[in-house]
């Protein structure tokens, strides 16, 4: 314990190892990304495969459940998820915490695979890839061209924007909202095509083997191996209407004859808007290591050189999340700098030296810059969670710091001078320095070891605050003495020390009199805090005041991408007259359903609400645009305002009866709004059924007529249809029926299937068409159906929504088949407290250990661990005063206050024991640690509340989620060293004497230890 010496009589090596932990902190600083979260790695894998055209029950049938199967046999999976559309099932695939990625992805490819012959043949290739948290979106730009079609401003965006800032660093994707692609257009004329007995499926098909460029192998022509290519495929719109497609019996006609031939846009399937004006938007998605602050920064730089060369090109953006982990972080390290500032003052106040403060105040900034040294080495990221932990510590820096220069300090004056101060008072602290500074590292040690989802987010939080205070350690022990020992000056008036007398010491002679009232008095505090405990609302994140609100759209059964531009029409203007908001960006259609879509309303800075109280007021406007059901979204990484409950089973009848039944309930709790299923509401299919003995008859199979019916209606599939190459683009040739006759059933009817004999007959001779109910989507979860019941928030947290919802008489009595499995917001809720439930008890057991070894006593730290609890009224109370959840944040503000209130009792304890080991009597020598340590113990606390102040004001970007962390520290802090000031002695006397009882019968069961007995000489051999 002799190192603070050592530091004194060398000051150069110090320095020299101060300076260079300085440079490397400061270039560590430089090099560390910016981003909104940390780097985490989530086992999840997505398997899409897309059946063009198919109906959800048909493709659920015929794809999902077996992939399901499959993937479901692989090891390690933990959840399988499935959402089933029009033409796509997408099914997730969730691995335990800890599996690796990249073998999932491989398994699951794998199991996909064997079971390729089972699904059916007209299938696109299926896609497995593994979900990457980075894959979302961090920019969103609308572009507008007055001047250019919407086919050729996409093109633009696919084309040009594209290429220019995927060169750009750091950028991963870049996807496109909105706008419609450009495809030749092959309309057919149904009366020609019914005249000439040919078929949609046949034109397509000849189209396909006719206009084709293929490789024709090589050879070895005039000497010289030559490549050969077969050139077919028509170079012009022109030279595609004289393409000749065969028509039965060797004849041949032009398609011209029989079609229109243009090239043109696509068929609409979702459009972008932005505040009611048509745009086509585009997104841009990072790397995994990048910057989000980088990006966005090059991307911008990208976008303002394209801006600059295309006049006529218009750019705006609309929402960035990297513009709001820019605007956090500078809101921390303003955080940061103030709270230094605060705790600075809080030295000085009582210290009133200059030079003493502002040795302590260094400790700060010297702490925390290597800090960021070992950030980089440890590839770590300056983002939520790392930012969150700096702000934890800054008060927490400067404790030890303090606790050094307060006892050299008293020594200087005392007369010692500076250099024997230093000398001799660093290391006599020395013990519980390191013992206090130890608790904080083991009590936050397992918060980076712990499972599941908060694992691998805190991962990172827990190694930050452990890395930052052995700096601060570091910085007490070697600089902050050496600093004292040359820098300060002698007292002017040397005196002895006062005599300790008033208030404080009565109350603690009082309190050790009064032993057993002292004892109730501290255990009716802690069932006092347990009642404040019950009365806090709870919940998983705080909501984020980011300026972002995010709506979904869900159009009515059978709604036409007309009726949402309609809907979405009245929703925009409704917005834009409220005079908080800035913008309203609308896409619909881009997940492939074009009855749904998403709003993302952006708020002015200077708004006059907040976010939630912006979602509040416009919730009863949500129900009066007609035609489209509304709800709120998630919106940036805040908590959201919504809860879900989730049902499953595998009698979907069973299922829809539950879910009306228990949505029917929730309407009726006032503490929530707009409830609502999340799965469409059914709308109608036109159902083709063949007729089996006439089918059979004339030799028609379900594969043929659901051949004709896609390519004559849809088009079909992209893998399956002809190719036009012009210039750069690379066409598909959409072979179909014009929009009227697609719309009129007798056409459809009337459609020609060609028989085993080789006629053709009309559809309607071979099966019946009818319109029956259809679902629009289906939702799975562990290979059962799934309803999700979905509510707004009404002036409640979460863990209070969910405890009215669960008291619901549906819920205490599911009918028999129908379950409520643990997932979502519940499970992750269920998994923060049990997690860091665990990691308190596990930071608890190693605190002792640490104490057990540090003072060799099992007895002892006993005593310390018994103000723990002190704390808790405080921090409960803080929570309650402060409007604040029990939440994630407030619960790491509770595993701080762990190792705070053991911080503050291991310096009255290890004072004690010294003095008892010098002979003073056990009243004596708490009486003395008291006197010698009360002042080291209120300004650390002080210094601790002084730096968390300016978080606790909920001032600055994303300051929402430190704020609970904030106020449980300060209130927790108040009540355990007010508390503990008074109490650790009792309670030390308590267990000083119990052990004093004990140790007489332990020493009895060990055996006596006797002197060695020498060797004797060697034995003869």
């Amino acid at each position: 314990m002799h190192i603070s010496a050592w530091a004194i009589r060398n000051p150069i090596p110090v320095s020299v190892l101060f300076i260079i932990l300085l440079i490397a902190g400061a270039a560590g600083y430089r090099s560390l990304p910016i981003k909104l979260l940390p780097d985490v790695s989530f086992p999840v894998v997505q398997v899409t495969v897309s059946l063009s055209g198919a109906a959800p029950s048909e493709v659920e049938t015929q794809i999902t459940r077996e992939v399901e199967a499959a993937v479901s046999n692989v090891a390690g999976v933990n959840h399988v998820q499935s959402t089933v559309s029009l033409g796509v099932s997408s099914t997730t695939v969730e691995f335990e915490v800890g599996e690796d990625p990249q073998r999932a992805t491989d398994e699951v490819r794998a199991a996909v695979d064997r079971i390729r012959q089972d699904l059916p043949r007209g299938i696109e290739e299926p896609i497995v890839e593994r979900f990457n948290i980075d894959s979302q979106p961090i920019v969103t730009y609308a572009v507008s061209a007055p001047g250019m079609s919407d086919v050729d401003l996409s093109w633009f965006v696919d084309d040009t924007v594209a290429r220019r800032l995927i060169t750009a660093s750091g950028v991963a994707q870049v996807t496109r909202l909105g706008g419609v692609d450009r495809e030749i257009n092959v309309t057919l004329d149904p009366a020609r095509l019914e005249a000439l007995g040919l078929t949609a499926p046949q034109v397509n098909n000849a189209l396909l083997g006719v206009n084709l460029d293929a490789p024709g192998g090589r050879a070895e022509i005039g000497g010289r191996e030559q490549t050969v290519r077969v050139l077919g495929a028509a170079e012009t719109e022109a030279s595609l209407r004289e393409l000749m497609v065969p028509t039965g019996g060797g004849n041949r006609i032009r398609l011209g004859d029989v079609a229109t031939v243009a090239s043109g846009a696509a068929e609409r399937t979702g459009f972008a808007q932005l505040n009611g004006e048509p745009v086509v938007a585009f997104q841009v998605m990072k790397t995994k290591t990048a910057s989000d602050v980088a990006v966005e920064d090059n991307v911008a730089a990208a976008v303002a050189q394209l801006q600059t060369e295309r006049r006529d090109v218009t750019f705006r953006k609309i929402v960035s999340t990297a513009q709001n982990t820019r605007d956090s972080f500078s809101a921390t390290l303003h955080t940061l700098i103030e709270g230094m500032l605060l705790a600075a003052i809080v030295v000085f106040f009582f210290l009133r030296d200059w030079r003493s403060t502002l040795i302590a105040a260094l400790a700060m900034p010297i702490s925390l810059i290597p800090t960021f040294a070992a950030m980089a080495l440890l590839d770590f990221s300056l983002n939520m969670i790392t930012l969150l932990a700096l702000t934890l510590v800054i008060g927490i820096l400067v404790d030890d710091a303090i606790v050094e220069i307060e006892n050299i300090q008293k020594r200087i004056e005392t007369g010692e001078s500076p250099y024997q101060a230093a000398l001799v008072g660093a290391d006599q602290i020395g013990l519980a320095v390191v013992a206090t500074t130890m608790t904080i590292v083991v009590v936050f040690l397992p918060v980076s070891f712990l499972g599941g989802v908060v694992g691998q987010f805190f991962r990172e939080f827990g190694l930050t605050v452990a890395i930052s205070v052995l700096c601060s350690l570091l910085v007490a022990r070697l600089l902050t003495p050496l600093l004292a020992a040359y820098f300060l000056k002698p007292a002017g008036d040397p005196h002895p020390r006062k005599p300790f007398t008033g208030r404080y010491r009565k109350m603690i002679e009082w309190a050790l009199t009064n032993r057993w009232k002292s004892l109730g008095s501290g255990l009716a505090i802690f069932v006092f805090s347990l009642f404040l405990a019950t009365l806090l609302p709870t919940g998983f994140t705080p909501p984020s005041d980011n300026g972002i609100v995010q709506l979904t759209l869900e159009g009515a059964p059978g709604a036409t991408l007309n009726d949402m531009r309609n809907a979405n029409a009245v929703l925009t203007r409704e917005l834009r007259k409220r005079q908080d908001v800035d913008l309203v960006f609308t896409s619909v259609g881009s997940g492939g359903d074009t009855r749904a879509g998403n709003s993302t309303v952006v708020l002015k800075e200077d708004r006059n609400l907040t976010t939630q109280e912006f979602q509040a007021a416009i919730r009863p406007l949500l129900l009066d645009v007609p035609d489209v059901r509304l709800g709120f979204g998630q919106s940036g990484a805040g908590g959201s305002s919504t809860v879900q409950i989730l049902l499953s089973s595998e009698n979907s009848e069973r299922l829809a009866q539950a879910a009306a039944t228990l949505e029917q309930q929730m309407r009726r709790l006032p503490e929530l709004a707009n409830v609502h299923q999340v799965t469409p509401r059914p709308g109608s299919e036109l159902i083709i059924r063949l007729r089996p003995d006439e089918a059979a008859r004339l030799g028609v199979t379900s594969e043929s007529v659901a051949s004709i019916a896609r390519v004559a209606t849809l088009g079909d599939i992209d893998a399956n249809t002809p190719k036009f190459n012009q210039g750069e683009q690379r066409l598909n040739i959409r072979v179909r029926l014009p929009e009227y006759a697609r719309a009129d059933l007798n056409v459809i009817q009337a459609l020609r299937v060609p028989t085993a004999s080789g006629a053709a007959v009309p559809l309607s001779a071979v099966a019946d068409l009818t319109f029956q109910p259809g679902v629009a989507r289906i939702e799975r979860f562990d290979r059962e159906r799934r309803a999700t019941i979905e509510a707004e928030l009404n002036g409640v947290s979460l863990g209070q929504a969910m405890e009215k919802i669960n008291a619901l008489p549906i819920m205490r009595n599911l009918p028999e088949g129908v379950t409520q499995p643990a997932y979502g917001q519940a499970e992750n809720m269920a998994e923060l407290f049990g997690s860091f439930g665990a990691a308190m008890l596990a930071g608890i057991g190693m605190v002792v250990g640490v104490l057990v070894l540090l003072f060799r006593s099992f007895f002892k730290p006993i005593t310390i661990i018994a103000a723990l609890p002190l704390s808790l009224a405080g921090a409960f109370v803080g929570l309650l005063v402060g409007g604040a959840e029990l939440n994630l944040p407030a619960m790491i503000g509770l595993l701080m206050l762990m190792g705070l209130a053991a911080k503050n009792s291991i310096l009255l304890v290890e004072h004690a024991i010294e003095s008892e080991r010098a002979g003073t009597s056990q009243h004596d020598a708490l009486i003395e640690a008291c006197r010698e340590r009360a002042r080291p113990i209120v300004m650390t606390t002080f210094a601790m509340v002084a730096g968390m102040m300016p978080t606790a004001l909920g001032i600055g970007e994303g300051s929402e989620f430190r704020v609970p962390m904030a106020l449980a520290v300060i209130g927790g802090l108040i009540s355990s060293t007010a508390l503990s000031l008074v109490l650790v002695p009792v309670v030390y006397e308590f267990i000083d004497d119990i052990e004093m009882k004990v140790r007489p019968r332990l020493a009895r069961l060990a055996t006596p230890r006797t002197p060695e007995i020498e060797p004797g000489p060697a034995r003869p051999t």
